[in-house]
């Protein structure tokens, strides 16, 4: 059994979420017959059904280096759709407290994301410009779900990074410049790990920063768009996922 997630049953869908308190936040309220699976280092992990889907919550913790042991344990556990549900600092003005991202593509700018690929190509002698992307379909299935559900919504490229603080707001100003529309710290990790282990991956977000004006949204802001995200998130794996 892997170190971390001690879960003797993974489901194929997997939500990821950073904080352990959404985790659990996230299971019982969309799941039903949810069975907590594993408190290790509080990294909750709960399994439950959605409208008849099996669906693990796992929580991730911060940062690549975290989200990187979690997946890949999820992976040797029988995980084959890891859907990344996080929050999210907003470089575009565009961007409110509160509304959905969908990634359809996070930039390696964190250290794990790049040791994942290079590891996987090592001995090829190719220093891959690898795009970490968000699984097509479900994208698609995501947008389509959110628009029926009347959501406000942006689709997206984000950077990972490795910090939290200490970026000035000029970092963020160029950023936007290159239609990059949000910060966070796992998105990367996630989808690099998934692919180079060739199974599916997705990441959806909620903004719960504007960094420019340094804005943090209210908590029931951000827990309105925790809902909505995860509601498209699972909607949207029921739609289109084939185990």
């Amino acid at each position: 059994m892997p170190i971390h997630v001690r879960s003797q049953r993974i489901a194929p869908i997997v939500l990821l979420p950073g904080d352990p308190d959404r985790a659990l936040w996230i299971a019982r309220n969309f799941l039903q017959n949810v069975e907590l699976t594993n408190e290790y280092r509080k990294m909750f992990g709960l399994n439950g059904m959605f409208e008849g889907m099996p669906v693990t919550v796992q929580t991730t913790g911060m940062g690549g280096p975290s989200a990187a042991i979690v997946c890949e344990e999820l992976i040797q556990l029988g995980a084959q759709f890891l859907i990344r549900v996080g929050t999210c600092g907003a470089a575009d003005p565009a961007l409110e407290p509160g509304d959905l991202l969908l990634v359809h593509a996070a930039c390696m700018s964190d250290g794990t994301s790049k040791e994942i690929v290079n590891a996987h190509m090592s001995g090829t002698g190719l220093d891959l410009g690898f795009p970490a992307t968000s699984d097509f379909e479900f994208l698609c299935a995501a947008s389509e779900e959110a628009k029926r559900l009347e959501l406000t919504h942006h689709i997206g490229k984000v950077a990972s990074l490795d910090r939290f603080y200490g970026h000035p707001l000029e970092t963020y100003q160029k950023l936007a410049k290159l239609g990059i529309r949000a910060v966070e710290m796992e998105a990367a990790t996630v989808l690099c790990t998934a692919a180079t282990h060739n199974i599916r991956a997705a990441a959806l977000l909620t903004v719960s920063d504007q960094l420019n004006g340094q804005k943090r949204a209210p908590e029931h802001v951000i827990a309105r768009g925790v809902h909505n995200m995860t509601l498209v998130a699972l909607h949207a794996a029921k739609r289109q996922f084939t185990p």
